[in-house]
């Protein structure tokens, strides 16, 4: 599309990190360096462009690092914690056609802080039986920003990531220790297939748009290499999906 785009990597898993081929340890700044010196008793005037690497894709990047798993405890000590990710993309904002934050998939500050830096989010639900309960806490994160800092986040776009992979009756914890000691698992009428379809009906009235990514033959190989997917492997059957999101996004900024 020939945009300018920044991602920016917020989860300690930097998986978006090393999706662009960089590597973690290689690195000697990343973002848990921008967010901890905007916790110190004095603090210094912190920019998030510091942050900024080149990456062989042609993406800017801020990086991340495992050491952002610290980051939760000491960013109670700065009062204006939750926004301190929006200041830094403020001061970035006009450089780029988009910027695009990977949050970590668990509740917390770093979450809250992606929430708020952005203008629209989207909601990545993996194919299993946790997507619908995880889709209940993340509208709780939401009301409750708005409840407590007036701040209305916009979900704008939901995506049912592999959702055509082989649906199987799940088997749980519970259900092999029962078979474990002679216990004959209960029957559960809460199938992968009745899950799917409930998040379905309720993500496509209460998100704009929603987005369906088939299996991906290649995506782990373009992940591994740092080379998009559209570049390694065009034919690959997840890269329509990807296409329809990257529109939708691209749509965003023109104020569709």
């Amino acid at each position: 599309m020939g945009r300018t785009v920044l991602v920016i990597d917020t989860d300690p898993q930097a998986n978006a990190t090393l999706g662009l081929g960089v590597y973690p340890d290689s690195l000697q700044r990343h973002i848990y360096q921008y967010y901890i010196k905007h916790c110190l008793d004095t603090p210094e005037k912190v920019l998030l462009s510091d942050y900024i690497i080149k990456t062989v894709s042609g993406i800017d990047l801020v990086p991340s690092h495992l050491d952002l798993v610290g980051a939760e405890a000491v960013l109670y000590k700065n009062p204006d914690r939750y926004h301190i990710l929006k200041k830094g993309v403020d001061q970035v904002r006009n450089r780029y056609d988009h910027i695009l934050i990977d949050t970590p998939p668990f509740l917390g500050q770093l979450l809250i802080n992606g929430m708020i830096a952005a203008d629209n989010s989207v909601m990545v639900f993996s194919s299993d039986i946790f997507a619908l309960s995880g889709y209940d806490h993340v509208n709780q994160i939401i009301s409750d920003i708005n409840e407590i800092l007036g701040i209305k986040i916009k979900i704008g776009m939901a995506i049912l990531n592999r959702w055509d992979i082989h649906l199987a009756k799940t088997e749980t914890f519970w259900d092999k220790v029962q078979q474990m000691f002679g216990g004959m698992p209960e029957a559960r009428t809460d199938t992968l297939q009745e899950i799917r379809t409930q998040l379905e009906k309720r993500v496509s009235v209460e998100i704009p748009d929603v987005v369906i990514i088939s299996e991906g033959k290649e995506v782990s190989h373009s992940l591994k290499q740092g080379i998009p997917l559209i570049t390694l492997a065009p034919e690959d059957p997840a890269l329509p999906g990807f296409s329809k999101a990257a529109s939708i996004i691209d749509s965003w900024k023109s104020g569709r």
